[in-house]
């Protein structure tokens, strides 16, 4: 079964006619029953509500078809860019700041469209794993961009890589030296040949298919105001306010071509409904699925066999009923070890730590280390403190007078947990070797699909930050396990 969501970026916020598309577009789900996602940027939601477009905003709050999703706080005038300032600030002054930008806006849209956004889906591009993690914490369920599954202890859906779009033949193809040149008459046939042949081909590789569409490209031949970010973007941020805006006039379809590009769409999703190979959702529905209770709990034979199986190779375990990321074994190996410590013996029963993978780089000792029984045990009571009030692993750690990053602090807390359920007894040391520093997931397309950048950027902009935190966040990522909820 193929799950399929229609999501569409809500954000022109220069032309009046992309307020009508959005409108018929919602008719159209409406009509035929199909959900769809509306990914509502904060600006076009203030923009409708200015513009007194009650009719567009009474259908996004159809809830029983049209879900409200979360697409940043501004689209055409906004500060510095996720991207850049997650690039250049620490993690978490990053944090600070994507919540700072970005929560107004959540709720502006959450206010105004009449429904709390469910999904996140960044603009332009505009990804940092700060701003994603900034998501999270402020009550957004899921995120519509990030790989399948759960990266940071958050719920994701892939974005790039598995998209169709729902937009027909629109293009950005323009002639300045025919400024009015008609556009022709879509050709609907055509475009629901191409469009099926485009899901066939994804969905023979993939069990989720994103059909993405912007209600402005049903309105406008031309989406004028694209050719101004350059400019508007030359420093990478747009600049103290007032700032500069887009205001080149949109070239709009003709009547014909519009409805033509409807007609493809509702086309489109009849087609879609014929096949019972297809599962016609929304990410409600799929977070309601695939999110887990909040506290779950393993027992001392699980741990043991985590702890054996993530020491053979560190990356991702799918096993009762739920999943694992190396972040949780080591975080659930550091409870144990600090309760040992603090009641004289070992937990039976262990909560799942759902912890984040480290945010500065990983402390590497290539050769291994060797550690006594205190500095394991010093070093876990030291983990636990950083856990408990960051909800992460180390990068690096201070185990008595021995320096470790998070796999030797794994390796060392699980030698204390297997020596003893081997021999009965804590074994004075624990000597780990050369170790795997990160995931194997890194060298997957689950993390290699990834994109970061945009057109907002300077030129040269390095982009080596963002990749380093995702790879360092590998340690978060585990699969989801639809039905975990029970």
């Amino acid at each position: 079964m193929t799950d399929v969501i229609f999501g569409y970026d809500v954000e022109d916020v220069y032309c009046p006619a992309s307020d009508d598309a959005l409108l018929e577009i919602c008719r159209v789900h409406i009509e035929e029953g199909v959900p769809a996602s509306m990914l509502v940027a904060g600006e076009k939601a203030r923009c409708m509500r200015e513009r007194g477009r009650r009719d567009v905003l009474d259908a996004l709050a159809q809830r029983d078809i049209i879900e409200i999703s979360y697409h940043g706080n501004y689209w055409g005038d906004f500060p510095e860019p996720a991207t850049k300032y997650g690039a250049e600030m620490p993690f978490d002054e990053a944090v600070e700041f994507a919540l700072h930008v970005e929560s107004s806006g959540l709720h502006d849209v959450a206010e105004i469209c009449g429904q709390f956004p469910v999904a996140w889906c960044c603009h332009q591009a505009q990804q940092s794993l700060p701003m994603q993690y900034a998501m999270k914490l402020a009550g957004v369920r899921c995120w519509a961009g990030g790989p399948r599954g759960w990266i940071m202890n958050w719920l994701s859906w892939p974005r790039s890589n598995c998209v169709v779009s729902s937009q027909g033949s629109w293009n950005m193809e323009y002639d300045p030296l025919r400024p009015d040149e008609t556009k022709p008459t879509a050709d609907r046939e055509a475009d629901l040949r191409s469009a099926q042949e485009d899901f066939e081909r994804i969905a023979a590789g993939t069990d989720f298919v994103s059909f993405v569409g912007h209600p402005v490209c049903w309105a406008v031949r031309e989406w004028s105001g694209l050719w101004e970010y350059a400019t508007l973007f030359r420093h990478g941020s747009a600049g103290a306010y007032p700032r500069p805006r887009i205001t080149t006039s949109p070239r709009l379809r003709a009547a014909e071509d519009r409805q033509a590009a409807l007609d493809h769409l509702r086309d489109l999703l009849r087609w879609l409904k014929t096949r019972d190979d297809v599962n016609l959702t929304n990410y409600a529905a799929l977070c309601d699925r695939d999110e887990e209770p909040g506290q779950q709990w393993i027992t001392w034979e699980q741990l043991v066999s985590l702890a054996r199986r993530m020491t053979e190779d560190l990356d991702a375990i799918v096993d009762f009923g739920t999943s694992f990321s190396p972040a949780d074994v080591t975080g659930m190996l550091i409870f144990a070890v600090q309760y040992c410590y603090e009641y004289n013996a070992w937990p039976r029963e262990i909560p799942v730590q759902r912890v984040l993978g480290p945010v500065e780089e990983p402390m590497n000792q290539p050769d291994g280390v060797t550690a006594d029984r205190r500095s394991i045990f010093a070093g876990c009571r030291a983990a636990y403190a950083i856990m408990q009030d960051d909800r992460r692993l180390p990068g690096k750690l201070r185990a008595s007078f021995l320096d470790v990053g998070p796999a030797e602090l794994l390796h060392l807390a699980a030698g204390l947990v297997l020596g003893f359920e081997e021999t009965g007894e804590l074994p004075a040391e624990v000597t780990t070797g050369p170790l795997q520093m990160l995931p194997g997931v890194i060298e997957t397309p689950t993390i290699t699909d990834r994109r970061f950048g945009s057109s907002n950027m300077p030129p040269d902009f390095d982009l080596d930050p963002l990749w380093d935190l995702l790879h360092w966040q590998a340690w978060s990522y585990r699969p989801a396990v639809p039905g975990a909820n029970g």
